[in-house]
């Protein structure tokens, strides 16, 4: 970033490129994030410089940052039951609070009373005008505003299946699931007990079924709070239903006291730090508090399960979410043993939030290395426990049937990028790497997105011709596909990890990683990938593929704990 004050910036939105209207701009930024490639490009056609906000990030130490800053708020607004509804909320927006971080440093670099531009309306906008005292001018206006919106709902709902599309509906429409409840039927509890597997998304689902599977004398119950989190098969001892059976009605005067703490809660935190003081002039901590109802739907109904069923040990595989952590709460605060875990190989969230569990499981020496040196988790409060799922493959890969590279996707404009604009550029190299290689171009999918999205963006950046050379590909990746990998392609996913148990080459993308995660930097110190750092890059990689050879990574120690320890 350059040294001198900006006196005329423009805030550019995420969903908005650069105006094509030439101003005289001291500097622009962006308030999502896209590759170096795209602001040097930028840059040269307006005359100035462009940047990201994410630009401003100082790594790791931001996680801790942000921790301190949630602390401010805890024991403020807790319920009859002990629960604490600013340590199960607060996680909704935690990239915002991550964000307003950025913006302090950016406002030292604006001059007092400069003119502030954004392209149309934005939380970070006002935020800046109010740390800058500038003025501050929308260029969007209302007719604008009002057909953006109705686009980004059409490019929403096109790029959305059936079932994506029928979970957002029933999220946005039923929040409480009051209609859904309606519909479902509740199961007919049994004497024996069981352990409860809570979830409210696939991913979860699959990570604590495999722990499930590891005690198959043991009877599991996986609970699942949206649709999203049903899987279509189960092992023996696990059976599955739906919260939506326990959702009841909410006691009204109970809500009435609680969102009076909360708004006291909302006074005292703008006072006590300027993030906050944004997040409340801009309405970030009262978007919070309209999902308290939703909250108290969803804890009454994690009680009538407990009532209901003989629990006798909750397993969490995310904690983050209040679907799942709730139960994990109230596990804890009614004795019943408590152990949490994450569905992917890392989770920096472990730095922020404060911990429910009786012991934490990892699944690997990585893991618990992160988990002490990143997120500063009490080396005694966690056990390493690998699920089964992340054993190499049984037969060795092939040379002679690895025909073809896989790019596991990342769900990017979840994270915050302008994920155009990565594909504008990776997109070709892709295919010019699959067509020098003499391998077929695989592109498996993030549980979150559709295959008929992907088979649009393929066709906007390659063409029908050279689209029709990619393979797309949902659901769980098969055996076939595991012996055809010549090599992967990644960010920072934790499919990483068991491309490189099965000796399969995985090349990491380090210039879209998580800036303040520190996700790459852990698999490259333990040897868990390849990592890139530049588009250009992917240009070498024929000749690296040829003399890189994957090897079985071994990330877990000798005195690792079996499955008699998770029993």
């Amino acid at each position: 970033m350059t040294d001198h004050a900006a006196s005329k910036l423009l805030l550019l939105h995420p969903d908005d490129g650069i105006p094509s209207e030439k101003e005289p701009w001291g500097l622009v930024v962006d308030l999502g994030r896209a590759p170096a490639s795209t602001y040097a490009e930028w840059s040269r056609v307006i005359g100035c410089q462009v940047m990201s906000l994410f630009d401003l990030s100082e790594g790791v130490a931001d996680l801790h940052r942000t921790r301190e800053l949630l602390e401010l708020g805890m024991g403020r607004v807790v319920d009859q039951f002990g629960i604490d509804w600013w340590d199960v909320l607060v996680q909704s927006i935690v990239p915002q609070i991550q964000q307003l971080i950025l913006l302090r440093r950016l406002a030292a670099t604006v001059e007092p009373g400069a003119e502030i531009f954004c392209t149309r309306p934005h939380f970070l906008a006002t935020g800046l005008q109010k740390l800058s005292r500038g003025r501050l001018v929308t260029l969007q206006t209302g007719p604008q505003q009002l057909l953006a919106g109705i686009r980004h709902y059409l490019d929403a709902f096109r790029s959305l299946d059936f079932a994506q599309l029928t979970q957002v509906l029933q999220d946005k429409f039923d929040p409480e699931h009051s209609l859904r409840s309606r519909f479902a039927r509740r199961r007919k509890p049994e004497a024996s007990p069981v352990v409860l597997l809570p979830s409210a998304y696939v991913n979860v689902s699959c990570t604590a079924v495999a722990y499930a599977s590891m005690l198959p004398d043991i009877e599991f119950l996986l609970i699942y709070a949206r649709n999203n989190g049903r899987l279509k098969t189960l092992p023996k001892n696990v059976r599955a239903a739906s919260l939506d059976s326990y959702i009841s009605r909410v006691d009204e005067a109970e809500l009435k006291a609680l969102a009076e703490d909360w708004h006291r809660l909302r006074i005292k935190l703008s006072r006590l730090s300027a993030e906050f003081d944004i997040a409340e002039a801009s309405g970030l901590l009262h978007s919070i508090e309209a999902r308290l109802r939703w909250g108290l739907a969803i804890r009454d109904a994690w009680h009538a399960v407990f009532d209901s069923e003989t629990i006798n040990a909750c397993l969490c595989a995310d904690d983050s979410n209040p679907y799942s952590r709730l139960p994990l709460i109230i596990a804890r605060n009614r004795g019943v043993p408590a152990l949490a875990c994450h569905h992917g190989a890392l989770d920096s969230r472990m730095a922020i939030k404060k911990s429910h569990a009786d012991f934490y499981l990892a699944k690997s020496e990585m893991e618990w290395h992160y988990l002490v040196r990143v997120c500063r988790v009490a080396a005694e409060q966690i056990v390493i426990v690998p699920t089964n799922t992340n054993a190499p493959a049984e037969t060795p890969n092939s040379t002679a049937s690895s025909d073809c590279f896989i790019f596991f996707t990342e769900p990017f404009h979840a994270m915050g990028w302008r994920s155009a604009e990565i594909y504008r550029e990776l997109l070709p190299r892709l295919i010019a790497l699959a067509r020098a290689s003499d391998l077929e171009l695989v592109l498996k999918l993030h549980p979150f997105e559709s295959v008929r999205s992907y088979r649009n963006t393929l066709r906007h950046y390659l063409g029908p011709k050279a689209a029709s050379e990619v393979r797309v590909i949902e659901g769980p990746t098969t055996q076939d596909l595991w012996q055809r990998a010549k090599c992967t392609l990644t960010v920072q996913s934790s499919i990483a990890l068991e491309c490189a148990s099965r000796g399969i080459p995985v090349f990491l993308l380090g210039w879209l990683a998580d800036p303040c995660a520190g996700y790459v930097e852990q698999f490259e110190r333990f040897g868990v990938g390849h990592v890139l750092q530049s588009p250009q890059e992917l240009d070498e990689l024929p000749r690296r593929i040829a003399s890189t050879k994957g090897k079985i990574v071994q990330t877990t120690p000798p005195q690792t704990l079996d499955s008699e320890v998770l029993r």
